[in-house]
């Protein structure tokens, strides 16, 4: 110890600081200038490059591997639709019942994607059920009756009775309600008959029966006629 305080000098300190200076700079000189490529997945401990450490828009798509991008990753709205590319979203990406009907544009949905059991009758549909035209082919009721007012069973259908009340009325009891009646009165070959139907008429004749009056030169007359009665 006596040895080297004798050789101790200010000298020697200041050239060993001297040193001991230019070795660390020369070391932090040498960490600053890497050579390329040098440092790789094995250099970088575990947390070393943090989301604060990467410069904005640093991780490019390209940088990206396929399906690294978890959707527990994904924020909430973070995927809006002008994200979205056309025709990114196809059917199978779609989960059962996630297009509810709120989802749907009006008029969206063509008949083929509709379920039939679902509809109800469209309401101007519902008057094709008692179309006149419809009906002429097929009347819910029609007869054929006598002067006398006598129902001809084999040419009638759906009237249950025929009652002449006076000479040329005749009230008939049709086996529904009916809207609308027209008659039409049957040539007997003698001058001019004319005809006409209501329903319901004179107290003997109420609604829902239908009144049939025929009339031949301004009189009631008796005369046979045709009946159509229409739901």
């Amino acid at each position: 110890m006596r040895g080297l305080r004798r050789h101790l000098s200010y000298a020697n300190l200041a050239s060993t600081l001297a040193l001991a200076v230019a070795l660390t700079a020369s070391g932090a000189y040498a960490a600053s200038q890497l050579a390329p490529k040098s440092v790789g997945e094995r250099q970088l401990r575990p947390g070393a490059v943090t989301a604060a450490k990467l410069r904005k828009s640093a991780v490019t798509s390209p940088k990206i591997k396929a399906e690294a991008v978890l959707e527990g990753k994904v924020a909430a709205g973070a995927v809006s639709s002008s994200k979205l590319a056309d025709s990114s979203v196809t059917t199978p990406k779609l989960a059962n019942g996630s297009v509810i009907t709120e989802k749907l544009a009006d008029d969206s949905a063509t008949g083929q994607k509709v379920a039939e059991s679902t509809l109800g009758q469209v309401p101007s549909a519902a008057r094709a059920d008692t179309a006149s035209f419809a009906e002429a082919a097929d009347p819910a009721a029609f007869a054929k009756v006598s002067a006398a007012g006598k129902l001809d069973g084999p040419s009638s259908k759906g009237v249950a009775e025929v009652k002449e009340t006076e000479a040329g009325v005749y009230c008939v009891t049709v086996s529904f309600t009916p809207r609308g009646a027209q008659v039409t009165p049957q040539y007997n070959g003698i001058g001019t008959t004319d005809a006409f139907a209501r329903i319901g008429g004179a107290a003997s004749c109420p609604s829902p029966q239908v009144e049939v009056q025929t009339w031949n030169g301004g009189v009631k007359v008796e005369a046979p006629f045709f009946l159509v009665a229409y739901r």
